[in-house]
């Protein structure tokens, strides 16, 4: 919108993905190690993985203006899920022991003041972000400028 500031324009982090391309690497050296036509098979089957993961990647954005945050997602169709920094009435980021070890985490935005779901906590999710705490700061750092 005019005069919105992007402070914050991400996607998912590779290592979100690292279980697949794990699973890619696996069929490739596996296609390596059981011969001749199985070498073209598995670099064809984890080039399929390959190219998943690099779609579903890029389908998926984050961004974090002065104003409101947005999920933006698809390629060829488009689809969009935004709270205004007003509206937020909770934040929550967390990190599996899976994404410490890999170096991301996640932040879950509500614009309910009661969560529902046997206390999990709903609302828009950013997954798979390698700075989430670095995120999240600035998305309380603008909800306290708007709310001020």
């Amino acid at each position: 919108m005019d005069g919105e500031e992007v402070l914050i324009d991400a996607r998912p982090a590779w290592s979100a993905y690292s279980i697949h391309l794990l699973v890619a690497v696996l069929v490739f050296v596996g296609g390596l190690a059981a011969g001749d036509e199985a070498v073209i098979a598995g670099f064809l089957v984890a080039g399929l993985i390959g190219g998943y993961v690099f779609y579903q990647r890029r389908k998926v954005r984050y961004v974090v203006t002065d104003r409101r945050m947005m999920k933006l997602t698809g390629i060829s169709s488009k689809a969009s899920n935004e709270a205004w920094m007003l509206d937020v009435r909770g934040l929550q980021t967390g990190a599996s022991l899976i994404e410490r070890l890999l170096g991301h985490g996640h932040i879950v935005v509500s614009t309910d003041i009661l969560s529902s779901g046997f206390g999990r906590f709903q609302g828009m999710t950013f997954g798979g972000i390698s700075n989430y705490e670095e995120v999240a700061a600035v998305i309380r750092e603008r909800q306290n400028e708007q709310k001020m």
